[in-house]
């Protein structure tokens, strides 16, 4: 409409609705995929990839997001990390779902890190957050679908309960692990690993 002069300005919002864009689709894509999966019918496209390209993917996409809604968002990366087999696609899927999930659950202290590395015979990605975090009764349930832990700030966030229940069902198909620590009050961090073998 002519409003925005400066060509600055106006790479600035198409980068913004870029991102904004991605991200909305992910979200339908997370709706549509879990339905692929939970029927059996989801097909992965396994092949040799940088885990740390589609970390940083991932980042760029949601660091506006998390940035307009006072977060401080970390990115750190092994840079030395082999190349691991992996759908680039639903890893992906499963990183932001893991992020969406500490942005719900974080009150205070609006800090995210997304950070990639390598350990024994595996590399790995990992999310962890400075949130509520997770009582030890419910850590064996949170990647049952629709459950959503039942005290606190939880009552007061929107959600469906199947965001880790997909990263789950990634991670199984994958063949591979993800591990959570957890402290109630000092956050969470969610870590998806991927054998070099």
């Amino acid at each position: 409409m002519g409003r925005i002069k400066s060509e600055e300005k106006k790479n600035e919002y198409y980068s913004i609705i870029h991102s904004e864009t991605s991200r909305l689709s992910g979200i339908v894509n997370k709706v549509l995929n879990f339905s692929k999966m939970d029927a059996g019918k989801r097909i992965f496209h396994m092949e040799k990839s940088d885990l740390n390209e589609v970390a940083a993917n991932v980042f760029n996409t949601y660091k506006f997001h998390l940035q307009n809604n006072n977060f401080e968002f970390y990115h750190k990366c092994d840079r030395n990390l082999p190349p691991v087999n992996l759908d680039k696609d639903a890893v992906s899927e499963a990183i932001i779902n893991l992020i969406d999930n500490a942005v719900k659950y974080s009150e205070g202290n609006k800090s995210v890190t997304l950070r990639t590395g390598e350990e024994k015979n595996y590399v790995f990605v990992e999310v962890e957050d400075r949130g509520i975090g997770i009582p030890e009764g419910d850590q064996k349930k949170i990647f049952e679908k629709f459950f959503r832990v039942s005290t606190g700030h939880v009552h007061n966030t929107k959600g469906t309960g199947l965001g880790l229940s997909l990263v789950k069902q990634t991670v199984d198909a994958h063949n591979r692990k993800i591990n959570l620590s957890s402290t109630p009050g000092k956050g969470r961090r969610f870590r998806i690993l991927l054998p070099l073998s």
